[in-house]
């Protein structure tokens, strides 16, 4: 699923002039729709025309008080004058203040005609078309980002224990395995169903939203153990066995146990240590004591 799933609304009302389709594509900020803006431009301009002739009436009281400042020096009629240009002043100061913040307020609802997308992304969903009216908060499209997708996934609460933010977990999907990280782990059980959600994310360019994928969740807390290849097993009637070859490049049989695993390793339990050469190909037609000649590196398993 996209990270960034949104549902995008009107923030202010009017009828709609123009809408995006679905499956077109845009960037950051481009415009998904266009809201009628006429009735928001008319309230822009008269509000702005208010603005001039209040500013033009501060700059006279202040001219005044400067000259009344002079004169009051010299007489109480001046003084008196003074004290009520300066009251009409820092009136007309207010008054631009309040107007200023309308103006504003009626810039920013005619800009929020143009409604805007939050993120690059694909419209999926258009809920409106053009000529439809809207008021704020009614839904137009679905937009998500494609380019940053994660993998949602519900564990069960034995898994939930064991896993962390930063966990790497192995993906399976459409004819590939990956490995993923978790992104974030929502320790909040669903009432119905008991699981809790995880969300991972994955570099995979070929898979797209709405992919199917398999999550590998542990089910036990992790553990350093002696693992190998399950290809290097050897099941018999006497049990699970292994071939080592040992210092004389002879195969060794090891009978072990086996433990915790995943899709690919296994643990083994028994007479096994690091760094031992274990044979995983071939190792159903050998014989205990049979030389075995090594080919090439030994990578290992």
């Amino acid at each position: 699923m996209g990270r960034f799933d949104s549902k995008i609304a009107a923030e202010v009302e009017g009828t709609l002039d123009t809408v995006l389709d679905v499956g077109d594509r845009l960037g950051e900020d481009e415009v998904i729709a266009k809201i009628d803006d006429m009735t928001y431009r008319l309230a822009l301009d008269e509000i702005n025309a208010e603005v001039e002739p209040i500013e033009t009436m501060v700059e006279f009281y202040r001219r005044e008080a400067e000259r009344l400042e002079k004169l009051a020096k010299q007489n109480n009629a001046a003084k008196n004058k003074l004290d009520e240009t300066q009251a009409n002043r820092d009136e007309a100061l207010a008054k631009i203040k309040i107007v200023k913040a309308k103006l504003a307020m009626a810039r920013d609802e005619f800009n929020r005609t143009l409604v805007r997308a939050p993120f690059s992304g694909v419209v999926t969903e258009r809920y409106k078309t053009p000529g439809e009216r809207v008021e704020a908060g009614d839904q137009i499209v679905r937009l998500i980002n494609t380019d940053k997708l994660e993998i949602q996934a519900r564990i069960q609460q034995v898994s939930f224990e064991h896993i962390r933010a930063g966990d790497t977990l192995s993906i399976k999907g459409p004819a590939a395995e990956i490995d993923g990280t978790v992104r974030t782990v929502i320790p909040v059980g669903d009432d119905v169903s008991r699981l809790y959600e995880i969300r991972i994310e994955f570099n995979k360019e070929a898979w797209s939203a709405g992919t199917a994928v398999q999550i590998a969740s542990p089910i036990n807390k992790k553990q350093n153990v002696i693992a190998v290849s399950r290809d290097a097993l050897v099941i018999r009637q006497s049990g699970v066995v292994i071939y080592r070859v040992n210092k004389d490049n002879q195969a060794e049989l090891v009978p072990v146990k086996t433990g915790v695993a995943n899709t690919t390793h296994i643990q083994l339990i028994g007479d096994i240590n690091v760094d031992d050469k274990i044979i995983v190909r071939g190792n159903e037609r050998l014989r205990p004591g049979q030389t075995v000649q090594i080919i090439g590196n030994i990578n290992k398993q």
